[in-house]
């Protein structure tokens, strides 16, 4: 096993970037989309997927990734084999910093794809810190809008949920990048919270029945 360190200089970075991706029909499924992928795993791109740790080595096994991604500090080793890996040593927290690794991780993504080689990125659940990194490649490699990025990635990955200090962050590496933020952060009622607009339809049959019936722990 081949582990690599974020220090590892990148050789050809935007030599031959992946192609730029295609729209997709507003009603094609996440099925469609995964067709051909290993159970449990996600096709971000032509040459990048994404799953969470149970899946982890069906996706080795059928994939044949030249990069692994690993955002999951607390899960054990692997075993050794052939595979190349980096690691992304974050907690799945609000206060973990993302911001040292976009970039990196970004590049690094960008220079395995464009020989023509697999990347995984995988994390516990493929939900979080492992989307995250996905969606700040596709900022800054596909020309993505954050926005953009997020739906483009929902579509083919549904459960995606990068917690909300992810996401204050990848909306500082959009802004840095492309000069203002597509995506913008809002007070949700529902919970109390704030939250990516993007996140705004998931909360909107809660915050419903909060108007219409109060707080749910005012009625306990």
């Amino acid at each position: 096993m081949k582990i690599l360190t974020l220090q590892n200089k990148v050789a050809r970075v935007g030599a031959d970037s992946e192609p730029a991706l295609e729209a997709v029909a507003a009603k094609t499924t996440s099925e469609d989309l995964n067709s051909g992928c290993p159970l449990g795993v996600s096709r971000v791109t032509h040459s990048l997927f994404v799953c969470g740790a149970h899946a982890l080595p069906g996706a080795i096994r059928s994939l044949n990734p030249g990069l692994v991604v690993s955002a999951a500090p607390e899960l054990p080793p692997p075993l050794e084999d052939t595979i190349t890996r980096v690691y992304v040593p974050l907690l799945d927290t609000p206060h973990s910093d993302m911001h040292p690794y976009m970039d990196k991780i970004a590049d690094l993504i960008n220079e395995v794809v464009s020989n023509g080689e697999v990347v995984l990125v995988h994390c516990v659940a493929g939900v979080s810190r492992s989307v995250t990194l996905c969606l700040a490649y596709l900022v800054k490699w596909q020309k993505m809008s954050l926005r953009d990025a997020y739906h483009h990635v929902k579509l083919r990955r549904p459960q995606i949920r990068p917690n909300t200090g992810f996401f204050k962050q990848l909306i500082k590496f959009e802004e840095r990048l492309c000069g203002e933020p597509s995506v913008k952060m809002v007070f949700c009622d529902a919970i109390d919270k704030e939250i990516p607009d993007v996140y705004e339809p998931d909360y909107r049959g809660m915050a419903w029945f909060r108007e219409r019936y109060g707080p749910i722990e005012k009625r306990a």
